[in-house]
């Protein structure tokens, strides 16, 4: 008797469904995102032929710039993903496959924070490095920067670092979960304006935090010497933002996976 709430083979049957559709649906833009890199080369290789006679590639400082406004990008489009969820045709269209409300939720996590974030570094920092490899006026590639500067801080001792790089990067992790599901979420929760809403409630959320915040310092002037001093501690500080992150990137999965039960049309 096949489980109402997970079943391996039919997860595997909608999982395979669900990443041929968002292939189909969303190929174009995912690659072009990832080829900003090569738009920015084009760019500026164009910029320095005409203006200043000479064939200059762009650095790495304003290729790194580009590969994190690529990365926010990304970021913003995941409101477009599964965002047809709220069309009433094509959420309906959703609901009616057969598949448990807790396996859509599995495939759709692992769609947006495994699959679709690794396809964008692998094609970004691909095109990099083949860009490098061609053209020396780029000079060194983001992977191989990346590779040096790991090399480094794995060079460096306890006394060095007051924290160690497992919880660094799982706090990058955990704050990279929280930024693409906060976005997942705003795409499946409302209709029109998702990225508008998304910024506006981020917005607004902040700044109630940041009120709270200062009011309950103020009511306990003794906690500022004690936040101070903790501040000075950074392997401690890495830990509880570890734990935030952590903590509301699970509440938002709870919170996506509530909505994809609940939706109707």
């Amino acid at each position: 008797m096949k489980s109402e709430t997970f079943n391996g083979s039919r997860f595997w049957n909608y999982f395979k469904y669900d990443l041929i559709q968002m292939w189909r649906n969303h190929m174009k833009a995912a690659l072009g995102i990832s080829l900003a890199g090569l738009v920015l080369y084009v760019a500026v290789i164009s910029w320095n032929l005409i203006f200043h006679q000479t064939w200059q590639a762009p650095g790495f400082d304003g290729r790194m710039i580009v590969a994190f406004l690529a990365f926010c990008a990304l970021e913003l489009y995941q409101t477009r993903t599964y965002g047809y969820l709220t069309e009433k045709k094509a959420g309906s269209a959703w609901l009616m496959v057969p598949a448990s409300g807790v396996e859509k939720w599995v495939s759709m996590l692992i769609i947006t924070l495994i699959i679709i974030p690794v396809l964008f570094i692998v094609v970004y920092l691909g095109v990099d490095w083949l860009l490098c490899l061609v053209d020396h006026t780029s000079g060194a590639s983001l992977i191989s920067r990346f590779a040096d500067g790991v090399s480094k801080f794995g060079a460096l001792g306890p006394e060095d670092i007051p924290f160690s790089i497992g919880t660094l990067i799982w706090m990058g992790i955990a704050g990279f979960c929280f930024n693409y599901l906060y976005w997942l979420l705003c795409g499946i929760c409302f209709k029109r304006y998702k990225i508008l809403w998304g910024i506006a409630i981020a917005f607004v959320s902040s700044l109630l935090i940041s009120i709270i915040g200062g009011s309950a310092l103020a009511m306990h002037t003794d906690s500022v010497e004690l936040i101070t001093n903790e501040a000075e501690n950074i392997g401690t500080t890495l830990n509880w933002l570890s734990g935030i992150f952590t903590a509301a990137a699970m509440c938002l999965a709870g919170g996506i996976l509530y909505r994809i039960k609940t939706i109707k049309h």
